[in-house]
């Protein structure tokens, strides 16, 4: 029983049946614009996304489009029209392939999704909340189908809609980065041990309370035998020793011998008698009786 705890321990402790996983991927997010004051060429790369649980996990680039009105930041609303600085509305008509950044919040994911799929969007930007720093969360939005969805931090997505609001074409190319898998132990699994736990240390514990027991009442038999030993062979040695002699009286060595060994007496064999007067073996007796 206790090796069947051991496992079950084990198991809900190692097993991800035991508990649950949670997959996600980075997104490597890069982008590009020309600055118009210097003409040039401005790059930046950085794997600062991360996929929405629902989204494809591939590859997506086009130029990026944000809400017209800046009052529907957050893309919640049905009829929301979108603007994509360097693409004409045809263009967008014509499908070809832009990127929509929303902000996070006003309603579900999967509604500011659907919103920018319906106006022609492949993939869908959300940038976090500004007490969000540069940090993403996990994104649930299942039924979003095979548009690509991410999320970035609230700085990212601020930088590049200050750049839209200056009417700058910005083209974002994104990748797939690092897979991640975190596990958790469910409550059960957690209960489930500190049970199997305790039981295992009172099982323990009433092992070795019985084995110390048995241990104390060994050594006491051990103990009293040693004690009765030593008594027995003090008795015995006051016993009489006498040398068997031929013709003595009392001993007959051609009639007698001993009811141990089974062997007749000899002259000068050595012998206890005792004090009922029966006579053994020197040999005999100690084993006999100790």
């Amino acid at each position: 029983m206790l090796g069947w705890l051991c496992v079950s321990v084990l198991c809900a402790l190692c097993l991800p049946s035991c508990g649950r996983s949670l997959e996600w991927f980075t997104a490597l997010v890069r982008t590009e614009y020309t600055e118009p004051l210097t003409n040039s060429t401005v790059l930046g790369t950085a794997e600062s996304g991360r996929y929405g649980d629902s989204s494809p996990k591939e590859s997506v680039q086009g130029l990026v489009g944000f809400p017209r009105d800046a009052a529907q930041l957050e893309g919640c609303h049905p009829d929301v029209h979108y603007t994509v600085p360097g693409m004409s509305v045809r263009a967008m008509e014509e499908g070809e392939p832009w990127i929509a950044l929303v902000a996070r919040g006003g309603c579900m994911y999967k509604d500011k999704v659907l919103n920018a799929a319906r106006r022609g969007a492949s993939a869908v930007v959300i940038y976090n909340e500004a007490k969000k720093g540069n940090g993403t969360d996990f994104m649930a939005h299942l039924g979003t189908g095979d548009t690509v969805v991410i999320m970035v931090g609230y700085s990212k997505g601020m930088d590049i809609v200050e750049l839209l609001r200056r009417n700058i074409p910005v083209k974002m190319i994104i990748t797939v980065g690092t897979r991640h898998v975190q596990e958790f132990i469910s409550g059960q699994s957690v209960v489930f041990v500190a049970i199997a736990f305790i039981t295992m240390m009172i099982i323990s514990l009433a092992w070795l309370i019985f084995y110390y027991i048995q241990r104390f009442l060994y050594t006491g038999a051990q103990y009293g035998n040693q004690s009765n030993r030593k008594e027995t062979k003090k008795a015995i040695s006051q016993l009489q020793l006498h040398r068997v002699k031929r013709g003595e009286k009392g001993i007959d060595i051609e009639a007698e011998n001993c009811a141990v060994c089974i062997e007749s007496y000899k002259p000068k064999d050595v012998v206890r008698i005792l004090p009922c007067k029966y006579v053994l073996c020197f040999s005999i007796l100690c084993p006999v009786l100790i």
